[in-house]
């Protein structure tokens, strides 16, 4: 990521760790009362009236965070994770594309990871012919035929090549 500047802050805060949460009279402890305000601050930043604020990233930057997982794809789950955070389920909005991504970590049954990328955010994908193996997909995920007019499941995810889809 090349010089953007001050990054914004995590959608939610970590919270303490310590314990006892609360003292004999039931109040706070110091630590988690700051943790709970962090937290009742960034639900103010990232919720809103009209819904949930993603945090933007441009194309690039993206682009950057996708490329230190890459070459973890075909190689075991437990080596990515010893050497990077699993960020599954992590969602921005691409602010060249202004649309919204999650990064998904997909594994097989011998946990090899098949994917690792940023996928738009949808549960329903259009596809002019069969996705089975052309498109890239997550467990459970539809994607519409629009040539055939035939629904697919995904129902093993994986990128282009590995992703399986059948149709419903």
């Amino acid at each position: 990521m090349a010089n953007e500047g001050k990054l914004p802050q995590s959608i939610f805060p970590d919270m303490p760790r310590e314990n006892p949460a609360t003292d004999k009279d039931g109040n706070f402890m110091p630590l988690w009362e700051i943790g709970f305000s962090a937290l009742f601050q960034a639900l103010q930043t990232n919720f809103k009236n009209e819904g949930i604020v993603f945090p933007s990233l441009s194309a690039s930057s993206m682009t950057s965070i996708q490329n230190l997982y890459a070459s973890y794809i075909g190689g075991p789950y437990n080596t990515l994770t010893m050497n990077l955070p699993d960020i599954s389920g992590q969602t921005v909005y691409d602010s060249t594309t202004q649309i919204s991504n999650q990064f998904i970590i997909a594994q097989d049954l011998t946990n090899t990871v098949t994917l690792a990328e940023w996928v738009p955010l949808a549960m329903m994908l259009t596809y002019a012919g069969n996705p089975d193996m052309n498109v890239a997909g997550v467990l459970n995920w539809l994607c519409y035929d629009t040539t055939d007019k035939v629904l697919y499941a995904c129902y093993t995810a994986g990128a282009v090549g590995t992703a399986r889809w059948a149709s419903l």
